[in-house]
């Protein structure tokens, strides 16, 4: 039997729609990704495989076939264990027939079948609304992170046993309330430019260039002042506008620098790469650039 699981993958900040086949056939007992996954895919195998078993469900011997569509883009990471796993209990006829096409689901399978926090829900959320997707199955630890987005059902989920007893409707899940995390912001940095005693004409220019939105480079010996003015900069900025903090809220939540305490960002980053840092590693370093 065929099924078919909808699910986003990321590419840099962007994300893009990702069908999750799977076929379950007779035959001799094998268990094949295909669709160019990475490393952390392929092993998926295995913690999909056993979390079913440990979710009280029976994982079949049959012959598995997981097809990651588009499968001429590399995909990587853990988020489709759960899309992958909810897949094959689909074709196993273990979930009865529920509609999912308005449905996505992302989340890393633990070997007793609970579900882990992964990164880059927020992004993943935002081009899911941006698709027409209405519901959004994922794990709770990344549940407060995405409230901020609106129009959309957001489920959160500790296990596979949770998932497949809601798909199949013998309990009902409450959806994420949208939380306006800006109606409350305290944007006060622990660095204030107050705090620096003189220095009056460096003080000076970086006055101008927050004005003005100008860049500003700062040229001295060590220990002048150089690093110490500049992490005081962004306390006389103006506040972070939704939009930019959304931005800035999606490269900390691909990078993994989320937290359920902190899920949201109000305040203008600063950055203090060392001064013989290469040019590939200020940009994410690896064969595919992700911030740090």
């Amino acid at each position: 039997m065929l099924s078919i699981v909808k699910s986003i993958a990321l590419h840099g900040l962007q994300g893009y729609l990702v069908n999750i086949q799977v076929d379950v056939s007779s035959g001799m007992p094998s268990f094949e990704i295909v669709g160019l996954p990475d490393t952390s895919i392929k092993e998926s195998k295995e913690r999909v495989k056993t979390a079913i078993r440990n979710s009280t469900f029976e994982f079949l011997s049959r012959k598995i076939v997981v097809n990651l569509a588009p499968a001429n883009t590399r995909k990587e990471g853990s988020i489709f264990d759960l899309p992958i796993a909810v897949g094959i209990l689909i074709a196993s006829n273990i979930v009865s027939n529920v509609s999912l096409d308005n449905t996505i689901f992302m989340g890393e399978l633990s070997l007793d079948g609970s579900i882990e926090t992964i990164k880059g829900a927020l992004p993943i959320c935002i081009e899911a609304k941006n698709l027409g997707i209405k519901r959004i199955v994922l794990p709770k630890g990344n549940a407060k992170e995405v409230s901020i987005i609106t129009d959309i059902e957001i489920i959160p989920v500790s296990s596979l046993n949770e998932v497949i007893n809601y798909l199949n409707g013998h309990i009902s899940i409450p959806k994420e309330k949208n939380i306006d995390f800006f109606s409350n912001v305290n944007s006060s940095y622990n660095f204030d430019f107050s705090e620096v005693k003189g220095q009056e004409n460096v003080k000076r220019a970086l006055e101008i260039s927050a004005a003005g939105g100008h860049n500003c480079l700062l040229i001295g010996s060590p220990g002048s002042g150089k690093t110490m003015l500049a992490r005081r900069l962004p306390s006389i900025l103006p506040d972070l506008t939704f939009e930019e903090a959304l931005e800035i809220t999606k490269i900390h939540s691909v990078s993994g620098l989320l937290s359920e305490d902190i899920p949201f960002i109000f305040k203008r980053p600063f950055r203090s790469p060392h001064h013989t840092i290469t040019e590939t590693s200020l940009v994410g370093g690896g064969r595919i650039p992700k911030p740090r």
